[in-house]
């Protein structure tokens, strides 16, 4: 697999985003990180 990385980015409402946040934060992580796991996850489980 390639090394080089993507840009994906995801438009949410505010009170969606805040509370991803929250869930992200609970488990040490950026959202951002939180975004791609949930992702790689995915897809490995229906790619």
């Amino acid at each position: 697999m390639s090394k080089e990385k993507k840009r994906f980015v995801l438009l949410v409402d505010n009170d969606v985003f805040e509370k991803f946040k929250k869930l992200a934060q609970e488990q040490n992580r950026t959202a951002g990180n939180l975004g791609t796991k949930l992702i790689i996850d995915y897809v490995k489980e229906n790619g």
